[in-house]
């Protein structure tokens, strides 16, 4: 399979497949790159990119872009597909879905297991990535038995990619699934 290529549309600021071949040239890969380290910043800019990383969280929408996840150890917050794409747009970040060989479709067995890398690219060069998968034996999907499954689970897999590569390219796990009242940064 092919890799699945995002970038941003200059006319609207969403994110639109790379549908034609060579439309988003294939970034150079640097490994550890940290995002901070290729934007340039220095030690004294690091609490400036933490403050407008506070800045850009303050205008997030509940339910939309951050989800409260509450529970008995301490209330939560957690990112979603749309908070993770505004973040990209946020840092200039483009970002290419890859499915994995451990991607399992079993008719027989009933058994089906999608798995992607998410990379993500600042000017034509991959600055982190993180993986995601899901499969139809998590106990959301185990009772569910149909076609249609697949499309959601495949989808699944592809947000939580998404989302591990905006945490941890950006730092955002400092914000992003930690007790409430620790959202200070």
């Amino acid at each position: 399979m092919q890799p699945i290529d995002y970038q941003q549309d200059p006319n609207n600021s969403q994110f639109i497949p790379a549908v034609a071949a060579g439309q988003l040239s294939t970034p150079q890969h640097s490994q550890n790159v940290p995002l901070l380290a290729h934007l340039g910043a220095t030690t004294v800019d690091t609490e400036t990119y933490f403050q407008q990383y506070r800045n850009l969280l303050a205008g997030f929408k509940g339910n939309i872009d951050c989800r409260l996840i509450p529970s008995r150890k301490g209330d939560t917050f957690t990112l979603t597909k749309a908070g993770a794409e505004k973040i990209c747009r946020f840092f200039g970040l483009n970002y290419s879905l890859i499915p994995l060989a451990q991607t399992k479709l079993d008719f027989d067995q009933n058994v089906f297991y999608y798995a992607y890398e998410c990379q993500l690219s600042y000017s034509n060069v991959i600055v982190g990535n993180g993986f995601g998968n899901c499969n139809n034996r998590e106990s959301k999907y185990v009772k569910a038995y149909s076609p249609d499954i697949l499309n959601t689970i495949d989808k699944m897999a592809q947000k939580r990619a998404l989302i591990s590569a905006v945490l941890f390219t950006t730092g955002g796990s400092r914000f992003f699934g930690q007790k409430v009242g620790h959202l200070n940064g």
